[in-house]
């Protein structure tokens, strides 16, 4: 039996994924975080990306541990965390795509790191899904998980978050311009150095992006999300903004707004088959 409802966040912990969740539908935000109301369905893609962040976790653990890996044997331990983890509340929503694909394409970025990036890389691991918090004012906590942080053979602090996006970002608040440069303004409290390096791997294309946050940039970002915040707790309602991303949203079943074209419909009908729905 899956249960409908989570706890609510509480009103005052703010993450990334919460203020940008307001930003793309108010209502969404609503059932998630104020109601505490459970998404009937996973994306594949989110389930991909979650899956290739553990392998990642693992490796970069295992290596600490002085323990090496050839890529097959990197290859073999995603497809047992992918069968282990797949269950029915994982939504293909292309209806014309099938978890093959998804497979085949975790496979294909584990590889590529593999050779491209991890096989080269001579940085030193600070943590790995560290939990970040920082407090804002007296009213609001931020809190989020960096993928990773270390320092590189330089010695430069970095904080790294890895992207199984099929485009790369760009300069926007909500693609490339708060998450991980927040991240960075944590680990900032947490050391002596002067400045520290947030970067986003994009795991489809083999590239790395990276942005220097400084104490002066870090408290514009503070300021930056406080405001952010602000619009959230001013919001007297919390309406519907339906459109394509509807389709991976995990409440389209009870959403009278909600617009799913038959294409897209592989998450609408999950949730259907397990009983969600407006009626």
């Amino acid at each position: 039996m899956i249960k409908n409802e989570i706890a609510p966040t509480p009103s005052n912990t703010y993450s990334f994924s919460r203020v940008k969740c307001f930003q793309q539908c108010p209502l969404r935000y609503r059932f998630r975080y104020i109601e505490g109301r459970k998404e009937a369905f996973r994306s594949i893609e989110s389930f991909l990306g979650s899956t290739v962040h553990d392998v990642l976790e693992w490796l970069y653990a295992q290596r600490d541990d002085a323990i090496e890996h050839s890529e097959p044997e990197i290859l073999e331990e995603f497809s047992r965390r992918w069968t282990e983890g797949r269950d029915r509340t994982v939504a293909v929503i292309r209806i014309n795509d099938d978890d093959d694909e998804y497979h085949r394409l975790g496979r294909e970025m584990l590889s590529r790191f593999f050779h491209e990036t991890f096989s080269r890389d001579r940085s030193r691991t600070v943590s790995l899904e560290q939990r970040l918090s920082k407090r804002l004012s007296t009213e609001v906590l931020f809190t989020g998980f960096a993928d990773r942080i270390g320092r590189t053979d330089k010695g430069r602090l970095f904080v790294i978050d890895y992207k199984t996006s099929k485009s790369e970002g760009n300069g926007s608040e909500f693609s490339e311009g708060l998450q991980a440069p927040l991240y960075a303004a944590c680990v900032l409290d947490h050391h002596d150095d002067t400045e520290a390096l947030a970067g986003y791997h994009y795991l489809r294309h083999g590239t790395t992006r990276w942005q220097q946050v400084d104490r002066d940039r870090a408290r514009q970002l503070v300021e930056r999300f406080l405001h952010l915040v602000g619009e959230v707790e001013a919001a007297g309602d919390f309406p519907a903004d339906p459109g394509v991303l509807c389709a991976w949203c995990g409440f389209n079943a009870i959403c009278p707004s909600a617009q799913v074209p038959d294409s897209l419909s592989g998450g609408l009908r999950r949730a259907e088959e397990m009983g969600r729905s407006l009626f």
